[in-house]
């Protein structure tokens, strides 16, 4: 069940929230129907008077047990990942988009402007935990998505890189349902100008087209995995199947 602990109106809270100077905490939890199924938690931070925002994913998460045994019994794993704090940071005045991303073992600060997604807003409704929200779809990078967004709550924020609707996002997949967010809960609360601080150390800066090149590029990968492989291990070099959120790029189109 959402939790909404608000005492005013939701019409009112947007003003509300900039006179106390409060910030907006949308808790998600996304739910991934991958080869390994898994749940993951999430946060959504921001401000009004900012214009920024912040979605920060929570490194911990719960997978099906009997999928990862499966996994582990039928192939070798080689975990290339950080111990730091995926997040998405947006900046509508200066229109970027920042997002950290560990690539085949290397922590990568992602810069690019702020996605034009191009919603299609369609006359249907349902209730969410008592809160009507209403039907978008949209086409981005590579996947259909479906959106149900609230205008109790008008605010243009969304999980991930979903933003520009009229409403808070409540709920959004993709057509094939392999990835799910859902709206956990809503808060307002006082918390410490850190959240929305970037830490650079020890990060390589790249653009969103060298990200790409950099992730689904095979030889670079074929490199990660030999050096954590027995030596004289060999690898058929192949494409990297792409597979994640984004499959599909606006200039590949």
């Amino acid at each position: 069940m959402i939790k909404l602990y608000i005492t005013i109106s939701a019409l009112l809270l947007a003003n509300y929230l900039m006179a106390q100077n409060k910030v907006v905490n949308v808790e998600y939890e996304v739910y991934f129907n991958t080869e390994i199924p898994n749940a993951q938690k999430a946060n959504l931070y921001f401000e009004q008077s900012k214009n920024t925002s912040i979605y920060k994913k929570n490194n911990s998460q719960k997978n099906d047990a009997k999928s990862k045994r499966n996994n582990e019994e039928n192939s070798v794993s080689l975990k290339l990942s950080s111990k730091k704090q995926g997040y998405n940071y947006f900046d509508y005045k200066k229109d970027s988009l920042l997002t950290f991303e560990n690539v085949f073992g290397e922590d990568c600060l992602i810069s690019e402007k702020i996605p034009e997604i191009k919603w299609t807003l369609i006359d249907e409704e349902k209730l969410i935990d008592n809160n009507k929200v209403y039907k978008a779809i949209c086409y981005f990078r590579g996947r259909n998505y479906i959106a149900w967004y609230s205008l109790d709550y008008p605010w243009k924020y969304g999980p991930w890189k979903f933003q520009g609707l009229p409403g808070l996002i409540f709920e959004i997949s993709d057509e094939t349902k392999r990835y799910n967010w859902q709206i956990k809960g809503i808060t307002y609360e006082e918390v410490s100008d850190k959240i929305f601080e970037i830490d650079f150390a020890g990060l390589k800066h790249i653009d969103i087209k060298q990200y790409v090149e950099k992730k689904f590029n095979s030889k670079e990968l074929n490199e990660k995995l030999l050096s954590k492989m027995p030596r004289g291990t060999s690898i058929t070099n192949q494409a990297t199947p792409r597979t994640g959120f984004e499959i599909k790029f606006e200039w590949e189109e």
